[in-house]
């Protein structure tokens, strides 16, 4: 039976190449996106903006539900970066990132969990970042978004360890879509997170956490250091 699997930010990017590429493969996948302009990108596309409103954001899920007959798999992909000095951010500045980044996935999770626990299984992929991990200069309140759904996601995946929905998270490096790139995107090919994706979908227990990307080796290893020798390497880094 094919996993329905509902993807949030499928204008370009992860998502874009996310749905495409699961979608050749036979599963049913709902690709969402912000604007009415993208709906034809994809086959079965939804509008749908995570910062919509709570009961909004119900609605959709259930005329979702209503259609397909059930969600199996939700992928929170949307997302952007505000670049800037820290002293720079606005309120407003703030209140939008955490809105996409953060309280969107929110009100998407508490809007799919009643169907999820319902029928007794389910998976929650949680599209975090590299800077989700560590920080960088003038990418703070893009971490601080990153750093407040990793810890969502660690509490929602103890809450649901009993109720057999998975809940895992994404640590992309950079990779070659239009993200956090002004000129020619460089960075690893996106199909590779394509393919992560299927992997966690099809597997029984998946991992708590994936990083995916060229940088995934050497993050780790920088991870590992105590937190006065990372520093120093990014104040060299960044000087």
């Amino acid at each position: 039976m094919s996993k329905i699997v509902l993807i949030t930010g499928c204008s370009s990017g992860f998502g874009y190449v996310t749905a495409k590429y699961l979608t050749e493969k036979g599963y049913t996948v709902i690709p969402s996106v912000r604007k009415k302009s993208d709906l034809a990108k994809l086959p079965n596309t939804v509008l749908l903006d995570v910062t919509w409103s709570q009961l909004k954001i119900n609605r959709f899920i259930d005329s979702v539900i209503k259609k397909y007959g059930r969600i199996d798999v939700l992928v929170n992909n949307a997302g952007y970066g505000h670049y800037a000095p820290l002293e720079n951010i606005t309120d407003l500045d703030a209140k939008n990132q955490l809105e996409t980044n953060f309280f969107g996935p929110i009100k998407i999770i508490r809007a799919v969990l009643p169907q999820m626990k319902q029928q007794k299984r389910g998976l929650i992929v949680n599209v975090s970042s590299l800077l989700g991990l560590f920080v960088i200069p003038f990418l703070g309140i893009y971490s601080a978004s990153k750093y407040a759904l990793e810890a969502y996601s660690a509490a929602l995946r103890l809450e649901l360890q009993k109720k057999n929905i998975h809940v895992t998270i994404i640590n992309p490096g950079r990779f070659a879509t239009s993200f956090g790139h002004q000129e020619k995107p460089t960075g690893s090919d996106p199909i590779l997170f394509a393919r992560l994706i299927e992997k966690i979908l099809n597997s029984d227990h998946p991992k708590d956490r994936y990083l995916v990307g060229k940088e995934s080796i050497p993050i780790s290893i920088l991870l590992s250091l105590p937190l006065f020798i990372r520093e120093a390497i990014f104040k060299k880094m960044f000087s």
